[in-house]
């Protein structure tokens, strides 16, 4: 895909996102994280996560994850982040295209991620 600059998968990458559960503290590695061309020259680091069954434990994760790319984002200094969580790997290309476009329009100037 154009929009991909590059991917990996997140194995012994040590990237992780402190979360709790049920009150003890945990780290969530997602599953892969992914550079992606946006418009503008914007350059956008996906953070993918594969599931089938979700449990509330992911919930939790996701909340984490979702906080820490806002987080990230307000920041500013780090450049654009996004979390997708992708329930249909046929639908991957199209998860992809979206971010890769949702960023070249919508968030020039935003911390929403």
């Amino acid at each position: 895909m154009p929009e991909v600059i590059a991917y990996a998968r997140n194995d012994h990458l040590d990237f992780t996102i402190p979360y709790e559960w049920q009150g003890m503290r945990h780290e969530y590695r997602p599953d892969y994280l992914i550079r992606l061309h946006g418009g503008g020259g914007a350059t956008i680091t996906l953070i993918l996560e594969i599931k089938g069954f979700e449990s509330e434990q992911d919930r939790q994760k996701e909340a984490a994850a979702r906080r820490w790319v806002s987080a990230v984002n307000h920041h500013g200094e780090f450049g654009r982040w996004a979390y997708v969580i992708c329930k249909d790997p046929q639908g991957l290309k199209n998860n992809l295209r979206d971010v890769a476009a949702s960023y070249s329009t919508n968030h020039k100037n935003s911390a929403n991620g």
